[in-house]
């Protein structure tokens, strides 16, 4: 984990913490783009991030001063006396030399720069201390993948998600980072909790399977297939059973009906009961990733009930707009669905 070589550890707080501009944000995705490496290297910062003190999604301008007078109180503290071959290592990945500070940066950067840099340094002791020896990482662009994670549990990925995990569960919980979405058919285990981290949400369950979807810039969705599923979001908790569902936003948790087709994208089986347009739409869109569009609003509300499996896109759509009396057309890659309503 050498970050500070190709980008520094105070944009990555920033980038991690929501708090970069425009142009960080894409200087981090320009990194990210150089190679498999990069990411990996932003994933394991990630999971450290979510797992040190839930430091994930904080709002470093707003309360700066505060964490950093907090930090300064510990570092005032007694040392723990730490095996001097972890500082070494400590020492080579993080560099805490102050020579730009007042230069460089106002007090409230470097405030929240110093915050994540204790936190990264926590959670590499904390780490090294579990003996979990690496953390590993699954990623998907346009594809998916299927794993299994060392305790036994099942991982199904969708599109354009990564997911970060240490090689062996040796704690009392079993933590993961998640973002964008998978299906996890978690492996029973009483006495250590199976809990992911998805922008800034705790989902924590014992043994269960449930869908969580978690983009960034986009709701956190959880729908929940069997068992008993916890969705917390800083003081915020909801529990989930079978069937049912929850969407964070911001602070908020509301409690919804489980998307009966949560698992589309793996199974490419549908199956919609007086469903309308717009979520046959929605559906489509994300199990097959393509752009299908309505030309109007007039018919998103017409109602479908129908099943498809297995069929490939241009036979499903085709039904669609068959059984609704719509024209159907494709123009470069979107599809569009156009006609004048449903009585």
């Amino acid at each position: 984990m050498n970050f500070h070589e190709n980008i520094s550890e105070e944009l990555l707080a920033r980038y991690l913490a929501e708090t970069a501009s425009e142009k960080e944000i894409e200087q981090v995705n320009a990194w990210l783009a150089q190679s498999p490496q990069n990411e990996r290297e932003l994933a394991t910062y990630r999971l450290i991030w979510d797992h040190s003190a839930q430091a994930a999604k904080t709002s470093f301008p707003v309360n700066t001063d505060a964490a950093w007078n907090k930090m300064k109180a510990k570092m005032a503290r007694p040392a723990p006396v730490i095996a001097p071959e972890i500082l070494k290592t400590a020492a080579r990945e993080i560099d805490f030399t102050p020579k730009t500070i007042q230069r460089k940066f106002p007090i409230t950067v470097w405030a929240a720069a110093m915050v994540a840099l204790a936190l990264l340094a926590f959670g590499w002791f904390h780490f090294q201390s579990t003996k979990t020896g690496e953390t590993q990482h699954i990623a998907t662009t346009n594809n998916t993948s299927d794993s299994v994670l060392p305790d036994g549990t099942k991982v199904f990925l969708n599109y354009n998600s990564s997911l970060t995990y240490p090689s062996n569960f040796n704690g009392d919980l079993r933590t993961v980072s998640l973002q964008g979405e998978a299906f996890f058919d978690v492996k029973p285990d009483a006495e250590h909790p199976f809990v992911i981290n998805a922008n800034g949400t705790e989902i924590r369950v014992l043994g269960t399977s449930f869908n969580v979807k978690a983009y960034k810039e986009a709701p956190v969705r959880v729908d929940v297939s069997t068992g008993k599923v916890q969705v917390s979001k800083a003081s915020k908790k909801i529990q989930l059973v079978k069937g049912q569902g929850a969407e964070v936003l911001d602070d908020t948790i509301r409690g919804l009906e489980a998307n009966r087709n949560m698992l589309s994208y793996h199974t490419q089986v549908y199956d919609f009961n007086a469903a309308d347009l717009n979520e046959v739409i929605t559906s489509i869109r994300d199990g097959y990733h393509v752009d299908v569009r309505l030309s109007n609003q007039q018919i998103a509300q017409c109602r479908l009930t129908i099943r498809f499996e297995k069929e490939p896109l241009d036979a499903t759509l085709s039904v669609i707009a068959e059984t609704l009396d719509l024209d159907l057309r494709k123009e470069g890659k979107v599809y569009w669905l156009d006609g004048n309503g449903c009585q």
